[in-house]
């Protein structure tokens, strides 16, 4: 074989591998899930947020707040939590997003003026049973041994702080705020605090909550199978719609 072949070979083969692998990356791109996440709080609803089958906003009923606070109802129908996950999946070259979301959220902020009002509980939950993504056998595999959603259905997390709120706040404009407290999950709670954009106009709050963590600190092992291996960091975002119940 004269060299001038040989080095034809040789471009071919390497042409060859080269498009394999862009093959390869394309393919996991596409499979990648899309992460759309909120990057400003969304705008003051005019008009009630439709339903679809989610919940009734919790404790519509129930204590009455004192004078000078106001008590917020989270409501699931304008509401919804997105998580995160860096996998590598065992038949392509490259990682990729795992994302979940669920809009079966519920729980009830206290404020007065200045900020948190803290002679109440201020709290939201999260039904990890619920969480789904494009792909059931991951969503299975989460809920029955990732999180042990049956035996621990909901993540807690308890407000015990916010920062940032002006005492001359404008009805209607977006404010960043810190949130911090005590995330519970799979019966271990730790400290987590959230950047926050918020806004209120009367009697409604609409926010995006972020933050990060590892599967770790709350003493779970990240997905480790045959076909995916998941990062331990988790980045959670919490879209919030919240009113105040009717009297």
């Amino acid at each position: 074989m004269t060299r001038k072949r040989l080095l034809l070979f040789g471009a071919v083969a390497v042409f060859a591998v080269i498009a394999a692998i862009a093959t390869a990356v394309a393919v996991q791109l596409l499979r990648s899930d899309e992460v759309d996440l909120e990057t400003e709080a969304p705008a003051i609803p005019t008009q009630p947020v439709a339903r679809s089958g989610t919940a009734e906003p919790t404790a519509t009923g129930g204590t009455v707040a004192p004078p000078g606070v106001f008590r917020f109802v989270v409501d699931p129908a304008g509401s919804k939590v997105t998580y995160v996950v860096r996998e590598k999946l065992a038949t392509l070259p490259v990682e990729s997003n795992a994302v979940g979301t669920t809009t079966s959220i519920s729980g009830e902020i206290w404020l007065t003026r200045e900020g948190l009002y803290k002679d109440q509980k201020s709290s939201f939950q999260v039904d990890l049973r619920t969480l789904t993504s494009d792909e059931s056998r991951r969503d299975n595999f989460i809920r029955q041994n990732t999180l042990q959603a049956n035996r621990f259905p909901f993540a807690e997390f308890v407000i015990e702080s916010i920062s940032g709120w002006p005492a001359n706040y404008v009805d209607g404009t977006e404010v960043s705020l810190q949130l911090s407290g005590s995330m519970t999950i799979k019966g271990v709670t730790k400290p987590l605090t959230w950047q926050v954009k918020a806004r209120r106009q009367g009697d409604t709050i609409t926010a995006i909550a972020d933050t990060e963590f590892k599967m770790t600190d709350f003493g779970i092992t990240p997905p480790n199978v045959q076909i995916a291996v998941a990062q331990d960091g988790v980045q959670l975002q919490v879209v919030l719609l919240a009113r105040t119940p009717a009297s």
